[in-house]
């Protein structure tokens, strides 16, 4: 009998015959069924993986680094925590519910949860968003406004950030008449202020009349002020959380369901309930954005929106199998090489029926192991890229 070498090897193929999964010619190599706790080289050696340890009993969930701070953050018991990986203890921030997903937003950590969206900025958590005020309670005083119809709307402000705007209240006014403006209850203590927009007589646009500090409770306007810009958060709520999260081209993007939306532009907490949303044909399993759309998983493919804006996008159905829900990740260029990342962008990666894809920049499909490798299903998966290494655990 012949002697068969083993080496050197071509990875796993689980699709081939038995006579196929040796590969003759110059570069002779032998593919396995199956390889537990190896790592197989380009160069087709094999060696042994390294070891785990569990490092903490603590049973943290969603575990995430942040790319730009490097600081480690994660859920336990529905709340959100900054965990120290040099001895796994951890600081809570903030109460966000069971499940949650992470980005960096404008130099800070944000994340998703049930409870809705929070933001850290390395010293304390709060709310990414602000509740809308109800509409102000106009009454007619006395004062030295013209005659006629008034109308007011009210917004609160947290430092330079604006809510939406309340819904328009209006008054009418007699001669001799002025107006007194009830502000709402301040029940957000985060709170700073809140903006006052103004009509002129008789309708008009709400324009800007000026902003007070928190705890207000009564203006009173003998004559009608110096009138700024209009109001610009109007017919607007605050952003929705969602089970996956993502940031792209000054939009936040969520995902929960089979719906798909994304905030206004660089205003990540306000969100259009009309406009602001895209409904899939299946429930969302990832949203992994790049340069030229969004890539969105679905229960059997994979859909690419392509476009530079929200209002741009088109959809295309893609070819690929079922991926496994939550494992896309970005991939930078040297982890994949050059081919799938043109130009040095980063490209997206997930886990299939049929092994790792990658959803480029351009919003090409690669089956990277398509003919060698099926069968791969799971509940969910959680990706990293390490090195030069793609790891996905999958429950």
């Amino acid at each position: 009998m012949d002697d068969i070498s083993l080496m050197p090897l071509a990875g796993i193929n689980n699709v081939a015959e038995d006579e196929a999964m040796k590969r003759g010619g110059d570069s002779a190599r032998v593919y396995l069924r199956d390889a537990v706790n190896v790592d197989i080289t380009a160069a087709g050696r094999a060696s042994v993986r390294t070891g785990e340890r569990r490092v903490s009993t603590v049973r943290y969930r969603d575990v995430w680094q942040s790319p730009l701070h490097r600081d480690t953050f994660g859920t336990l018991d529905g709340q959100w925590v900054k965990i120290d990986p040099t001895n796994w203890t951890h600081a809570v921030l903030a109460a966000v519910g069971e499940g949650a997903a992470h980005v960096v937003l404008n130099s800070l950590v944000c994340v998703a949860g049930p409870a809705g969206l929070f933001t850290f900025d390395g010293i304390a958590a709060r709310r990414l968003t602000l509740d809308t005020p109800p509409a102000p309670l106009l009454t007619a005083g006395a004062g030295s406004l013209e005659p006629g119809t008034y109308g007011a709307a009210v917004a609160w402000l947290r430092g330079a950030q604006e809510s939406a705007t309340s819904e328009l209240a209006t008054v009418e006014v007699g001669a001799s008449g002025a107006l007194e403006v009830a502000l709402p209850i301040w029940l957000d203590p985060t709170l700073t202020g809140a903006r006052l927009y103004l009509t002129r007589r008789d309708g008009g646009e709400l324009l800007r009349a000026g902003d007070w500090p928190a705890g207000t409770a009564t203006i009173h306007l003998p004559l009608l002020p110096q009138l700024g810009a209009a109001a610009q958060f109007r017919h607007l709520s605050p952003m929705p959380t969602g089970q996956f999260l993502a940031q792209w081209r000054g939009r936040l993007l969520t995902a929960r369901g089979n719906v798909l939306r994304w905030s206004e532009a660089l205003a990540y907490h306000l969100h259009n309930e009309r406009h602001g949303f895209v409904q899939m044909p299946q429930r969302i399993t990832f949203v992994q954005p790049v340069d030229a759309g969004v890539w969105v998983g679905q229960v059997d493919h994979v859909v690419f929106l392509r476009g530079s804006a929200p209002d741009e996008f088109s959809v295309e159905r893609k070819g690929g199998r079922a991926p496994v829900p939550g494992s896309a990740v970005l991939a930078p260029p040297d982890a994949l090489g050059g081919d799938l990342t043109a130009g040095g962008t980063e490209a997206a990666i997930w886990l299939a029926d049929n092994g790792y894809v990658v959803g480029t920049a351009a919003g090409a499909l690669v089956e990277l192991q398509a003919g060698v490798m099926k069968g791969i299903a799971a509940r969910a998966g959680t990706s990293v890229v390490f090195g030069r290494r793609l790891l996905t655990a999958v429950a």
